[in-house]
């Protein structure tokens, strides 16, 4: 199952000052909702049951991979561009999920996910205000 899911937000911030706080995801991170992906070798992170590769995209603020669950083939980066006034944050997430990750992910990753993002959106916004 091919997988998009985008999330955006117009922050009234130069997107120099946004950097650092998605590069800071134990400022950012809604730890009232759950704990920030930790950190387990170099550029390696648990995120839940999910093991994350940090790699470097072109335009990206910071970009990952999961690499497990294998069924899980799906890249997420943070990205911000100049708009009038601020700075266009956004959230992509593109890739595929296989056999039950498929059922996983619509039912109950992707629902986590929005209310994560949208969290962190809340904290990026609030950190810059």
């Amino acid at each position: 199952m091919k997988i998009t899911n985008r999330h955006e937000r117009i922050l009234m911030a130069p997107p120099e000052r946004i950097a650092p706080l998605i590069a800071d995801f134990d400022r950012t991170w809604p730890t009232e909702i759950g704990p920030p992906p930790r950190l387990v070798e170099d550029r390696l992170y648990e995120a839940g049951r999910m093991l994350w590769q940090e790699f470097d995209r072109p335009g990206a603020l910071r970009a990952f991979r999961v690499i497990r669950p294998d069924e899980m083939r799906l890249e997420h980066w943070f990205e911000a561009e100049p708009a009038a006034g601020g700075t266009v944050l956004r959230h992509t997430v593109e890739g595929y999920a296989d056999g039950r990750y498929e059922a996983i992910w619509r039912d109950r990753i992707e629902p986590a996910h929005d209310v994560v993002l949208e969290a962190l959106f809340d904290h990026v916004q609030a950190a810059i205000t």
